[in-house]
């Protein structure tokens, strides 16, 4: 399968299913790096720790190889086929789900989780998953509705049927649809289950996060409209104004 074929593939499942599995994202020496980083962070003065995880906060300000994670040509790619040109960066994020953690609601993300009425039409965001850590049932691994990006309402409580599991080995990602119904499962296992979070919306969507002030991550033109710190060129039927 061509590179061309791989993108098309994933276009595909995310806009027919809500989401698609990019196996081998990260090779396993750049999820390693990445591990090691993170392990860090979460045991820092920076962590956050909440009932159901703990979290880090903006990872591009945690050092180069966060960033080069936002610029990876075939990914960025794939978010513009999905997401269209100057897509924003929305929350960029460490989560640690620990043992015997509570479990998610079934929810939605940002930005249909904000909306009195849903639309439909448009994909409007992304949510990407990326562990660190092996992902099964028995840490907690996420779970999804296939095809729930579609529905304009969400299920009665207990009424969610026809799952799956994002059962896999650190490095792969899954693309999943704002609108997809999806939460992490509860933690039995003995270790803590981790993951970078990436979302993204569409140029117009305003993300859940201001820009940042000017810093290393800010080191390309591209980099700099993903994170919200610079507006590119605006058109009126196609002339720029």
């Amino acid at each position: 399968m061509t590179i061309a074929q791989h993108r098309t593939g994933l276009v595909a499942d995310v806009r027919t299913q809500g989401y698609a599995i990019w196996p081998g994202f990260l090779d396993a020496r750049a999820t390693e790096q990445l591990r090691e980083h993170t392990t860090r962070l979460a045991e820092g003065e920076l962590a956050n720790h909440y009932p159901k995880s703990t979290r880090v906060w903006d990872l591009f300000r945690h050092g180069e190889p966060f960033v080069d994670l936002l610029v990876l040509p075939a990914f960025t790619a794939v978010l513009v086929e999905l997401l269209g040109e100057n897509h924003l960066l929305s929350d960029f994020s460490l989560n640690v789900v620990h043992p015997r953690q509570p479990v998610d609601g079934w929810h939605i993300d940002y930005p249909y989780n904000e909306m009195a009425a849903r639309v439909s039409g448009s994909l409007l965001g992304l949510q990407c998953v990326l562990p660190l850590s092996p992902f099964h049932s028995s840490n907690g691994a996420t779970e999804l509705v296939p095809g729930s990006h579609a529905r304009l309402s969400l299920p009665e409580p207990g009424q969610v049927a026809n799952q799956v599991v994002f059962d896999t080995e650190p490095g792969s990602l899954l693309i999943m649809a704002a609108a997809t119904r999806h939460r992490s499962g509860f933690n039995t296992s003995a270790h803590p289950r981790s993951a970078i979070l990436l979302s993204f919306v569409e140029r117009w969507v305003r993300p859940m996060n201001d820009p940042p002030e000017s810093g290393p991550w800010g080191r390309t033109e591209a980099l700099r409209v993903l994170l919200g710190m610079q507006r590119p060129p605006e058109t009126i039927n196609g002339v720029l104004i």
